[in-house]
């Protein structure tokens, strides 16, 4: 590792309420529903709006329902303000809350509830916005609700507050559980960071069990007295997402890159439905230079980038709109070192423009481990640090992303940067989308495929040249295949397990 360690300086920033009490996250919402109990909350799906007063009393009689239940929470439901409410209801009652995808078949729920111990589901209830109902779990090896024997005891610490289920877009999910009192650093940050306050209107068009949903768009915006809408992102046009933007007057968006991409590459969308944003940002996924630009020119307003892990929340974001495709600089209270690729252990050489390091991180939004996963524990979690397996360039106007470590093609002993072959990719005529990873070459080693998503102009030998000027012949993919569209995850990260399946699977065609 680099000799050095790096703090984020602090800038000022408007506080978010929350005591120290046990139950920070509960004192806070409710000092802003006392304070604002007939401003609106919550725009739910189906554009029924909830105050923060009636907020505060679904997550109390959400508490109620809750107060005879055991340890470990699963929050299951599809509404929005159901799971808000049954969100800040285990955090005034101290209960572990897995946050779980509703949509998912039975079957993999009750592989969920299995997984992380749970003790309860909770789903929508039939009483309107803010209402549930709690289900029994059947304990393990019992067939009935609620379990006929003893449950084996469960692994959670006694500060242990929510539990994120990662994508699992390479690889198998784990559960990445902290406390209270990190989610409450994650909020306070990203509130200072994005100037949030009463007057701004917040739209979410991801889930509540993903972090970008919860805790960069939705917990920040309540705890600020803000109003969130809530949309189905995967089912959102590029006219549909700007009359939401104009009929509720939304001042803050934040989704994943193809999101913009679908905005951008629409037509007859009025620039002026978007008027009232004040800031546009991205994560979750690396977006295109040429979207970024496309955006900023179309609709007059930058689109930012940040980048984060479930683990410990918003790392970076390009505060200062220095340029497409960096992720700015790291936030205030996140201390980080950076760990070249070459072996070099000197710190002032790693900051030196254009080397390539891993990033590790530590701060107090830091989650405490995986849920029942020592070995994934023991890989990402070192002395306090985070290694986040990602690969860093550091360079006047922020950093960039660069790869990851446990993605590198081997190409004849050469490592080769999917995310690097990706960025050339996008920059060339025609190239609407694309996705990089490593195939077998027959002998041992990895040559570059790409899965490609082409417009009008975009043509396989046009790619090629077009690449060999920007690329080291090494890093030349060697197969192309061309589709409709990437794969995704449900909350539309590009499906890298399933990319790797087509390639895999068409690696005979390879022209």
């Amino acid at each position: 590792m680099t000799a050095g360690t790096r703090r984020a300086a602090a800038t000022a920033g408007a506080p978010v309420a929350g005591a120290a009490d046990g139950h920070p996250l509960y004192t806070a919402l409710r000092a802003v529903a006392e304070a604002r109990p007939a401003a609106p909350a919550i725009v739910s799906h189906d554009s029924a709006v909830t105050s923060y007063g009636q907020l505060l009393r679904a997550v109390d009689a959400g508490a109620e329902a809750l107060a005879g239940a055991r340890h470990v929470v699963g929050l299951a439901a599809d509404d929005p303000c159901a799971f808000v409410a049954a969100y800040f209801a285990a955090a005034r009652l101290r209960r572990v809350a897995v946050l779980l995808d509703s949509g998912v078949p039975a079957a993999e729920t009750a592989r969920s509830a299995a997984a992380f111990d749970l003790d309860v589901l909770v789903r929508d209830g039939a009483g309107g916005p803010g209402s549930l109902t709690v289900e029994p779990v059947a304990a393990k090896g019992t067939g009935g609700a609620g379990g006929a024997r003893s449950r084996a005891p469960h692994a959670y610490a006694p500060t242990d507050f929510a539990v994120h289920c990662t994508s699992g877009s390479t690889g198998t999910p784990k559960g990445i559980v902290m406390s209270q009192d990190a989610v409450m650093a994650r909020v306070r940050s990203w509130s200072r960071e994005g100037r949030l306050a009463p007057s701004d209107v917040v739209l979410c068009p991801l889930p509540l069990w993903h972090g970008h949903g919860i805790d960069v768009l939705t917990l920040p915006s309540l705890l600020s007295g803000a109003t969130v809408v809530f949309t189905r992102g995967a089912q959102l046009t590029a006219r549909g997402l700007a009359r939401l933007v104009h009929t509720h007057g939304v001042t803050v968006v934040s989704g994943l890159p193809v999101m913009y991409q679908t905005l951008v590459a629409a037509d007859g969308v009025d620039p002026s439905l978007l008027g009232s944003l004040r800031l546009a940002l991205t994560g979750s996924a690396p977006v295109a230079a040429g979207t970024q630009a496309r955006f900023g020119e179309r609709f007059g307003l930058p689109l930012r980038q940040g980048y984060g892990l479930g683990e410990i929340g918003v790392i970076t974001y390009d505060a200062r709109n220095t340029g497409p495709g960096t992720i700015g600089l790291p936030l205030p209270g996140i201390e980080w070192r950076l760990e070249p690729v070459d072996g070099t252990r000197e710190g002032p050489l790693a900051e030196e423009p254009g080397r390539l390091c891993e990033l590790l991180v530590r701060g107090p939004a830091l989650a405490r481990g995986y849920y029942r996963d020592p070995d994934a524990e023991a890989e990402m979690f070192v002395d306090g640090w985070l290694r986040t397996h990602d690969l860093v360039v550091v360079e006047p106007d922020g950093w960039y992303i660069r790869g990851r470590t446990s993605t590198f093609i081997n190409v004849t002993g050469n490592k080769v940067a999917p995310t690097e072959v990706e960025t050339a990719l996008r920059t060339c005529d025609g190239v609407v989308d694309c996705a990089v990873a490593g195939v077998p070459d027959g002998e041992g080693g990895e040559r570059v495929a790409a899965l490609v998503v082409g417009g009008a102009g975009c043509e396989q030998g046009g790619v090629r040249r077009q690449l060999g000027a920007r690329l080291l012949p090494y890093q030349l993919p060697q197969t192309y295949v061309f589709a409709a569209a990437l794969p995704r995850t449900p909350v539309g990260k590009t499906d890298y397990a399933a990319v790797e399946r087509i390639l895999r699977g068409t690696e005979a065609h390879a022209s």
